[in-house]
């Protein structure tokens, strides 16, 4: 069982090859995005990423935590990605949700009121060489999203915002 249940996840992933925002062939301008996060316990905490760029999905920090926490039991293992994007407009989609070791955590979590999440597409224009980080919050009274600028530590675009 544990094989044909590995089989489908590598099918799956397979199948779900993420679009690359800066191609080998690239010459442009280029900057940097980095997901960020709170752990709020070994199995359970909130991640903020870049989720799509115009449209393309590409790797996160979600992906890249549900596979590091694989076969962990309930413990979560939060793995955080930075990636080169083009030094041009763009649309972006940021996601801000709990992430938990197990399903079955994410389930309860849900039923008990504790599990927040926000997700929303924004333009955004990042500089040359410059380097961002996408930020957020998680609370019952309102969720929150948005992307600032390393160096100066200021949003960069529209907040995200939701209940």
């Amino acid at each position: 069982m544990k094989k044909l249940f590995m089989l489908m996840v590598f099918l799956l992933a397979a199948g779900c090859a993420s679009y690359t925002p800066v191609p080998a062939d690239y010459t442009g301008p280029i900057a940097s995005i980095s997901d960020s996060g709170r752990v709020e316990g070994a199995s359970k905490a909130q991640l903020f990423v870049i989720a799509e760029i115009d449209g393309q999905r590409i790797d996160n920090s979600f992906k890249a935590s549900a596979q590091a926490s694989y076969g962990q039991g309930l413990a979560l293992r939060t793995r955080y990605v930075e990636r080169k994007i083009p030094a041009r407009p763009m649309k972006v989609k940021l996601e801000g949700s709990h992430i938990t070791g197990a399903p079955i955590h994410a389930l309860i979590s849900q039923a008990a009121g504790t599990f927040f999440s926000v997700e929303g597409v924004i333009d955004f224009s990042p500089k040359p060489n410059g380097q961002y980080v996408v930020k957020g919050e998680l609370k019952k009274e309102g969720s929150s999203v948005w992307i600032e600028d390393m160096e100066t530590g200021e949003r960069v675009g529209d907040k995200i915002s939701g209940k």
